[in-house]
């Protein structure tokens, strides 16, 4: 995906430059100071994602948001100030963070907007995770459900197996919820994995995963329902 920055502060626009050289699916292509630089580059390219601060001293990022309505850029808000987050969602961003952005919230943001890439065109909705030195590509389609035991993940597919390092509830915040639930402080599973549901456990492929008591009720409405 290609993806440009705009932020008045220089060193702010380095950050986002060095983690973005991290995350093999995002270019960094571009970053300005100047709101009317990066309005006439957008005029003129095709950028998915724009990470755009919010205070800036020639204009607001959130009226700049709006001089692209009909743009197909997806925004991602990068500022100090929680105050416009409501605004800024309103105004359909895909993710708003705060400064200072640590790596992994920026993966989730970019992984979010990857998701989205690929609704766009057709390909397989996906993350990437770190296993390793490697960077792998999850397919949302082939998990299974995902173990946890303390800060690492054992991602089943339903051909291979990822470890990653990433709490639950990380890795919660990058998949759509309409399609996986956690069902136990160390498991969380895709809905349409599961064959059948017990009162202590669900059986997804060949495999019996415990259910705990404060989240069945939350699995029943989502399978039952």
């Amino acid at each position: 995906m290609i993806a440009i920055a705009l932020d008045d502060e220089p060193a702010a626009l380095e950050i986002l430059r060095r983690h973005a050289e991290k995350v093999p699916f995002i270019s960094l292509t571009h970053t300005f100071v100047s709101t009317a630089e990066a309005l006439a580059f957008l005029s003129r390219n095709a950028v998915d994602v724009l990470f755009l601060d919010v205070q800036m001293p020639d204009m607001l990022g959130t009226d700049f948001a709006r001089l692209l309505n009909n743009s197909k850029t997806h925004i991602i808000f990068v500022t100090a100030y929680p105050d416009y987050a409501v605004e800024g969602f309103a105004l359909h961003a895909l993710d708003y963070l705060l400064k200072p952005v640590e790596f992994g919230r920026f993966l989730q943001a970019c992984n979010r907007a990857l998701g989205q890439y690929s609704k766009k065109t057709g390909e397989s909705s996906g993350i990437f995770v770190k296993d390793g030195y490697d960077w792998v590509r999850v397919n949302l389609d082939e998990i299974l459900y995902i173990q946890s035991d303390t800060n690492l993940l054992f991602i089943h597919e339903r051909t291979r197996k990822v470890t990653t390092r990433m709490t639950l509830n990380e890795m919660l915040a990058q998949l759509p919820p309409d399609r996986f639930l956690r069902i136990h402080k160390s498991y969380l599973v895709a809905l349409n994995a599961i064959q059948k549901m017990e009162r202590h456990q669900v059986t997804v492929g060949n495999v019996t995963i415990p259910l705990a008591g404060s989240y069945k009720g939350a699995l029943e409405e989502r399978l039952l329902k």
